[in-house]
C-alpha cells in the first residue's frame, strides 16, 4: 500500500505549491493495508519578487570582497611570520649553547 505525502505551500493570494512524495509501505500477511493520505498546510507564505540592484551596491559588494580578502591574507601573513620568527629564536638560541670540543 502506499503512504501519499504532500505539501501546500501558498505563493500568492491564489495560488499553491504542490510537493508531494509517496512510498511503498509493506506490511504483514495478517495486517489490512491501508493506503494513507498526509496532507500538510504551510503556515508560511512564500512571495517571490524580482528585484533590481543598481551599480553601486555590485561596487559595494566588489569592495567588501577586496577587503575581506586582503584581512585574511594579512591574519595569514602575520602567523607565518611570528612562526618564523618564532623558528629563528629557537635556532639562534640552540647554536649559542652548543659546546665546542
Amino acid at each position: 500500500a502506499y503512504h501519499h505525502y504532500i505539501k501546500l505551500i501558498s505563493t500568492n493570494e491564489n495560488s499553491f505549491q504542490v510537493l508531494q512524495s509517496s512510498q511503498l509501505a509493506f506490511y504483514s500477511p495478517e495486517v489490512t493495508p491501508e493506503a494513507k493520505f498526509i496532507i500538510d498546510l504551510s503556515p508560511i507564505a512564500v512571495r517571490y519578487k524580482r528585484v533590481s540592484r543598481h551599480w553601486y551596491d555590485y561596487c559595494t559588494s566588489l569592495m567588501a570582497i577586496i577587503g575581506g580578502t586582503f584581512t585574511v591574507v594579512g591574519f595569514f601573513e602575520s602567523g607565518i611570520r611570528a612562526m618564523a620568527a618564532v623558528r629563528r629564536k629557537r635556532l639562534s638560541h640552540n647554536s649559542k649553547n652548543r659546546q665546542v670540543y
